[in-house]
């Protein structure tokens, strides 16, 4: 009785680290798409590196390319008098 009770806590732990690990790199894969950037390459350094590589993939990332947030760059091709 005493295993199947240790296999449902380790299961129960297990969902409880997987499941925020799953939420991030779903956000992670959505913001680098949005940004111009590799989605493979910002999750592998945001889960090797966690914490610091999340905290340094949203303190460093770049603008988003589509203008998503309100704010899109200025590009002067789009302004150009025909």
């Amino acid at each position: 009785m005493d295993e199947v009770l240790n296999v449902l806590l380790m299961l129960a732990v297990g969902a409880l680290l997987l499941v925020p690990l799953g939420i991030t790199v779903r956000a992670c894969t959505a913001d680098a798409h949005r940004r111009g950037k590799s989605p493979v390459l910002v999750c592998v350094a945001v889960i090797l590196f966690f914490p610091w590589g999340l905290i340094a993939w949203l303190l460093f990332r770049p603008d988003p390319t589509d203008g998503a947030g309100g704010q899109s760059r200025f590009r002067l091709q789009n302004h150009r008098v025909q």
